[in-house]
């Protein structure tokens, strides 16, 4: 009878784990850029949808008003806090609305605040409202 059990090589020994480990980790490392990249992107996409979301919630509320003052009470500035801490400033602007009939501009643009300070413009629309 001879031992076959000395002379086995069969199934992964320390070596293959190792270097398995080893190739996993390299394409692990090699994609941690680009989720870092992803969650950065992400991140930025967020707060631009809230001031796009911000913009045309002005937007439809000027094209509902009926009357010079309704239009005029839309003419404000408010700041809102996304999920992340960003607070984005959102300024509507309406033409000076005194003759009570006829078409008027109104404009809504949101700016991201940095400490303290109005920075980049995130997002902006102007409409015509007509009062009749």
């Amino acid at each position: 009878m001879t031992d076959t059990a000395l002379t086995d090589d069969e199934g992964f020994g320390l070596v293959e784990a190792v270097v398995s480990m080893l190739v996993l980790a390299t394409l692990a490392i090699a994609f941690l850029p680009l989720l870092i990249t992803g969650l950065k992107q992400s991140a930025t996409n967020s707060t631009q949808a809230l001031a796009t979301q911000l913009v045309s919630e002005r937007m439809s509320l000027a094209q509902a008003a009926t009357s010079c003052s309704a239009l005029t009470l839309v003419a404000s500035s408010a700041t809102e806090t996304d999920p992340r801490g960003n607070v984005v400033d959102v300024t509507t602007t309406v033409q000076d609305c005194t003759a009570g009939r006829g078409t008027y501009s109104v404009t809504a643009t949101a700016r991201l605040i940095e400490d303290g300070v109005p920075g980049d413009q995130l997002a902006t629309a102007s409409t015509l409202v007509f009062l009749p």
